[in-house]
């Protein structure tokens, strides 16, 4: 069964600037282009249509490396780390490497479950969080944090566990609410054993019949908003196809809301 659980983890969890899109903006302001990392999470597997256009995965050749991989949840973490505790002044002069590192190591140290009630970091000489990475990728990728520790998250447990329909209605409740209160909502995506993945969810719309549209920041899409549909009669979440999952249901959990989450 841990082996089974690893095996899952590691199988899951790209790009010129596109124009600036207008998010829905449900309270707080979230720019899918301009407040994320200029470079995205990639997957130890290849990921591509069969025959039959199904999304198969299958193992890397040597020959095709990948430069960042195992991050979603570390970028997503991070996206939400920058929108909380981080501020950009673009006026500024720029830092050394060193002293950028320094605000990046303190800034990573941050629950993200902590309140916004503090200081914020400043990162001068940058505009948003898009050019300051785009500058200094290796720098955050270098700090962001040990992939393997988010693999064995606490909360990672909730992964092997039923997921009834009534705890998705109250996610999806719960989520509404957390963004009219101007709060970013991480969530883990699962769908065992062919994807698990930690994306942000920023804005929201309302459909017919109490469906609810999410939209949210995809660290293997950084700069390409993905859209999520909560269908409320039948009480589930459906993500998008993306090139490395077929359109279809999945379970959601809520991340980063506390120590054990």
């Amino acid at each position: 069964m841990f082996l089974a659980l690893v095996s899952f983890l590691l199988a899951g969890c790209a790009t010129g600037r596109p124009p600036r899109e207008k998010s829905l903006v449900r309270g707080r302001h979230f720019d899918p282009v301009r407040d994320v990392f200029s470079f995205s999470n990639d997957t130890v597997r290849v990921y591509a249509p069969d025959d039959t256009g199904r999304i198969v995965s299958r193992n890397r050749r040597k020959d095709e490396a990948v430069e960042f991989c195992h991050g979603c949840f570390l970028m997503c973490r991070g996206v939400m780390q920058f929108a909380k505790f981080a501020r950009f002044d673009p006026a500024a002069p720029k830092l050394t490497q060193a002293e950028y590192r320094e605000k990046l190591v303190r800034l990573f140290r941050i629950p993200v479950w902590f309140s916004e009630n503090r200081e914020k970091i400043v990162f001068p000489g940058y505009a948003d969080l898009y050019g300051f990475s785009e500058e200094h990728k290796g720098l955050i990728q270098d700090h962001i944090g040990n992939w393997v520790l988010s693999y064995f998250r606490v909360g990672n447990y909730r992964m092997g566990f039923p997921h009834p329909r009534s705890g998705q209605a109250l996610a999806a409740r719960r989520l509404v609410l957390a963004l009219d209160r101007e709060e970013l909502q991480a969530v883990y995506l699962a769908r065992f054993p062919h994807m698990n993945h930690c994306v942000v969810i920023y804005d929201y719309e309302p459909m017919a019949g109490g469906d609810i549209r999410f939209l949210l920041y995809d660290p293997n899409y950084p700069l390409e908003p993905t859209w999520m549909i909560y269908h409320a009669r039948e009480r589930y979440f459906e993500l998008q196809e993306r090139w490395y999952f077929n359109k279809g249901r999945v379970n959601l959990m809520p991340v980063y809301l506390s120590p054990f989450h």
